[in-house]
């Protein structure tokens, strides 16, 4: 724990990773057996889970960002019709699938 507190910087963050590390062993170390460093294992498990975690929290984020500029539903009244988002689905549907993050 106080190795990926240190790394991560966020305790409820290396919290929930180690408790994924040890419910991933309880499931693949019955049937593969320990593995040479437990210990080691258990910190690149939750490691490799935190990073995830993360990744998909931000990714998650933009994704979200990206929607609310897509979504007709947060259209500013004060804002002219030519100015706010595209009201055409299939348009917008287009510029979704040329977006350069695709």
């Amino acid at each position: 724990m106080a190795a990926l507190i240190r790394v991560f910087g966020d305790v409820d963050i290396a919290e929930d990773a180690v408790q994924e590390a040890f419910a991933v062993a309880l499931r693949k170390w019955p049937s593969d057996s320990l593995p040479p460093n437990p210990g080691g294992w258990i910190t690149t498990t939750a490691r490799n889970r935190a990073i995830d975690r993360l990744r998909r929290e931000s990714r998650r984020r933009e994704l979200l960002s990206e929607a609310a500029v897509l979504s007709p539903g947060n259209d500013d009244p004060g804002i002219p019709e030519e100015v706010s988002p595209v009201q055409d689905d299939r348009l917008r549907l287009i510029f979704t699938c040329c977006h350069p993050a695709l």
